[in-house]
């Protein structure tokens, strides 16, 4: 009975230990449930998880450490949240190592970032067993007398109750916790000065015709703090779900059937716009497709003038990938020699559009939706996007002011050119000293990946507004589902639904950007992407019983892995 018993212990006990690079809450409950319910000791129970975490952390810490010599796992782990830190991590050592345990979701960028840098790892190993060993025994033991006596009429409902509770525990001491660390945990407003001041010149600022952004308070959305694969999580599993429900892991394909993919990724920019009714032209802005083909850029170079003469494009202009994501590749060329460079570092027999540059100041997403058995859709997200910028105090050179300010400070990577997907700013600009008041815008794309601000602008959406996109929309044949970006001249003009031209048009693989709004509480982004996805399956579902079939999986992820290829070759976006 006891070689039973000892078997028993030992198989529980490497559980425990597993559960712990899993979910170390969850660890210590189940160690927890083990003590009362199998007769684990306490000894071996604390032991396992204790081990258990102490372990997962040498782990963390040592892929932060194998990054530095693998580009590999460079791409994937080290993010900006591990730059332009070293100096701070190591002042803070002890107060982060610490904090970092009782608040989960700082924990893995945190410890990556401990091995980035190099820092001792003998003192790391000594706080991560102080650490580890206090709070896991006085966790355990909380437990333990919650699950005996608080919860003992409960029966079994007790410990799903209390892992529940494990589960939920991490979101939210990080929602409550992320942002604390660097200003030890103290309040302070971020106040903006207004975007609507005019240069000593008389020389408009930048995002004219825009709502001022004086008196927003957060400039990094919370979930900005996460690491993708990690907040994508939940939504994932979403999808898992929805697809069980519709017996179709690539539903979402045929949202909008005769794109590509539903225009989820992998999608033809230029063959979405080229659908646009002609009827419709007048809110698009022009553009052409150009496909480099020879080895040589000398080669190419004269063709693409030629193409850019005849379609009556003029310099300055956009030039962007035909395939794809959040801005990369894109890039403003002002003559044709910037066009030569680019065409230098773009992929051979990969198209690209030249689009004609829209002056206005004012960018936004206008998000639409229209289920195939509607007459009428509607447009349910507006979102307004900022480009990043710093103001000048008359002292701080442009870099400095990058630094100072948390939302450019948190991309700063990208305005400093160290990163391979964006350009950077020159030399000259960062050590420029603009005068007080001035602004400095930081990048040509607004994109929120190098550190664009959006704003959630629903309650500017108007009949007139609507009504305009359902008509651009349904002009496209077979399109539902997407997000429009374009560039405006006033937000009272765009109200009434005039005075803006489309630049891109993307599908199901859009979201509602407002979600990204800094001020977004970090449930309610989840809630609206939960809410997206649904209608995007529902959609997806009546177009299935129309006649159309979703892609295969192997095509889905093939168009993935192409779309993903595609962006390491780009040139970086400006």
């Amino acid at each position: 009975m006891l070689n039973i018993l000892t078997e028993t212990w030992i198989r529980h006990c490497m559980v425990l230990f597993l559960l712990t690079f899993v979910q170390e809450d969850v660890a210590i409950v189940a160690a927890a449930f083990s003590k009362v319910e199998y007769g684990l000791p306490f000894g071996l129970a604390f032991l396992s998880v204790f081990t258990g975490i102490v372990t997962g952390d040498l782990v963390i810490y040592g892929l932060g450490w194998m990054a530095q010599k693998s580009p590999w796992l460079r791409s994937r782990i080290i993010g900006p949240r591990v730059d332009q830190v070293k100096v701070w991590l190591e002042s803070n050592f002890v107060r982060v190592a610490t904090i970092c345990r009782l608040t989960p979701g700082l924990l893995f960028p945190t410890f990556v970032a401990f091995g980035w840098f190099r820092l001792s790892a003998k003192r790391f190993l000594a706080i991560s067993l102080i650490t580890a060993s206090v709070y896991s025994f006085f966790a355990m033991l909380l437990v333990l007398i919650l699950g005996q006596a608080v919860f003992s009429k409960l029966g079994y409902w007790s410990w799903g109750l209390m892992l529940l509770l494990a589960l939920a525990y991490p979101f939210v001491k990080s929602v409550k916790s992320i942002g604390k660390l660097k200003n030890g945990g103290a309040k302070r407003e971020l106040v903006i000065p207004s975007l609507d001041v005019v240069r000593k010149n008389g020389e408009k600022e930048f995002h004219k015709g825009m709502p001022s952004l004086t008196g927003i308070k957060r400039l990094i959305a919370q979930a900005e703090r996460l690491p993708d694969w990690l907040f994508y999580i939940p939504v994932g599993l979403r999808w898992l779900w929805l697809s069980i429900r519709h017996f179709s892991l690539t539903m979402p394909t045929i949202t909008n059937p005769l794109i590509e993919n539903g225009g989820f990724w992998g999608e033809s920019k230029s063959d979405i716009m080229d659908s646009v009714d002609a009827s419709q032209h007048k809110f698009m802005a022009r553009y052409i497709t150009f496909k480099r083909i020879h080895t040589d850029v000398n080669d190419d170079l004269p063709i693409a003038l030629e193409c850019i003469r005849n379609s009556k494009i003029e310099f300055p202009m956009v030039v962007k990938p035909d395939i794809g994501w959040q801005g990369f590749g894109v890039r403003l060329l002002k003559t044709p020699e910037d066009l030569a460079v680019y065409l230098k570092s773009y992929p051979i027999n990969a198209l690209m559009i030249f689009q004609e540059y829209i002056g206005f100041d004012g960018e936004a997403g206008v998000f639409y939706a229209r289920k195939p058995n509607e007459e009428k859709g509607t447009v349910f997200s507006l979102t307004l996007r900022y480009f990043p910028f710093v103001t000048g105090d008359g002292v701080s050179t442009v870099k400095e002011l990058i630094m100072k300010n948390p939302r450019t400070g948190f991309k700063s990577h990208y305005f400093f050119g160290t990163h391979n997907g964006h350009r950077g700013l020159s030399t000259e600009l960062l050590s420029k000293i603009p005068d007080e008041g001035e602004m400095v815008r930081l990048a040509f794309i607004g994109s929120i990946r190098i550190g664009g601000i959006y704003r959630d602008a629903r309650y500017l959406i108007t009949p007139e507004l609507s009504d305009r996109f359902d008509e651009i929309a349904k002009s496209i044949p077979e399109f539902y589902y997407g997000r429009f970006d374009i560039r405006f001249s006033t937000i009272e003009l765009l109200m009434a639904g005039n005075d803006f031209s489309i630049f891109e048009i993307n599908g199901s693989g859009s979201e509602p950007i407002h979600a990204w709004d800094p001020e977004v509480p970090f449930f309610k982004i989840y809630k609206e992407l939960f809410k997206t996805q649904k209608l995007m399956f529902e959609i997806a579902a009546q177009n299935r019983k129309r006649g159309f079939k979703p892609a295969p999986v192997s095509d889905f992820l093939k168009a993935f892995y192409t779309q993903n290829k595609l962006l390491d070759s780009y040139p970086g976006s400006e």
